[in-house]
């Protein structure tokens, strides 16, 4: 009985996703596969040029371009936010909610607005800039706009937060007799780190990965701001077909790729992920 109502419970949700995922997804895919006249108007014919423009160098280079981009960003994420969430964890109850609340108040503000703090911080008579120049250090304003490191820290400040979060959460609930056992065998405290601390951390991380790959390349209007166009990016080349092109079929065809790209690095790392597990549960 009990399984039967569970059933029943499961009815809305595959109705929430089939209304608000896999029938636009689907329609998204029958647009990648039509063309368009002169005016941007849709023809309803069938067409494999969209993804043959896809699968050309142009594109694959900016395929390359948002890649690296999102890889980068989760990966310094990674490394920034471990120790912020690792130290956070080991705070009393009263100072853990404060600095959870810390950590989620930029999401309090509007991600273009925080994006515009970054260009009055960094253009060339941004703050900085302007500090630089009245103290004499330097003569000419330093070009910290339009380059890839300046995009990149845009996005990596964006989207730190959910990584912190999502490591939290596995370093919250790590079992501390494991940690203490660890130290009764004569493990020092970096040993217990590697041996213990990581791998059972580990999907916290991969967690926080994957809610930092997968906005990394979307971010449309951070590359926009901070890049000035100076880098060509998916989700810019996207909206720029959608809006400017009037090419909404070959938007299509790149925001499939976009999901290919998405789950092939998912799969990957799910892939390693077990190969990983699978290797420590040999040593142990």
């Amino acid at each position: 009985m009990k399984d039967k109502h569970d059933k029943y419970l499961s009815y809305p949700i595959l109705l929430w996703m089939g209304v608000l995922v896999f029938i636009p997804l689907l329609m998204v895919i029958i647009l990648s596969f039509l063309s368009r006249d002169s005016l941007g108007n849709i023809q309803f014919s069938f067409t494999l040029d969209n993804y043959r423009k896809v699968l050309s160098p142009t594109y694959m280079k900016v395929f390359w371009n948002s890649f690296k981009l999102a890889i980068l960003t989760a990966i310094i994420s990674i490394i920034l936010a471990y120790p912020v969430a690792y130290f956070t964890a080991r705070l009393d109850k009263k100072w853990k909610r404060v600095s959870l609340v810390l950590v989620m108040i930029p999401f309090w503000t509007s991600s273009l607005m925080r994006t515009y703090g970054w260009v009055i911080l960094l253009g060339n008579s941004g703050i900085i800039n302007t500090v630089l120049l009245n103290l004499g250090i330097i003569q000419t304003p330093i070009q910290m706009m339009y380059k890839f490191s300046t995009v990149l820290i845009g996005t990596v400040y964006m989207l730190i937060p959910f990584m912190i979060i999502s490591i939290f959460n596995s370093v919250d609930k790590l079992d501390q007799s494991l940690l203490e056992a660890s130290y009764d065998l004569g493990a020092g405290k970096v040993k217990t780190f590697i041996n213990v601390t990581l791998p059972l951390t580990l999907s916290g991380v991969l967690r926080g990965f994957t809610l930092v790959f997968i906005p990394a390349l979307g971010l449309y209007f951070v590359s926009d701001l901070l890049g000035g166009g100076q880098t060509i990016y998916l989700a810019n080349l996207i909206n720029n077909q959608v809006t400017k092109g009037r090419n909404r079929p070959q938007a299509a065809a790149l925001a499939i790729g976009m999901i290919l790209l998405v789950a092939i690095v998912l799969l990957g790392y799910n892939h390693l992920n077990k190969r990983w597990q699978g290797v420590s549960a040999d040593e142990k």
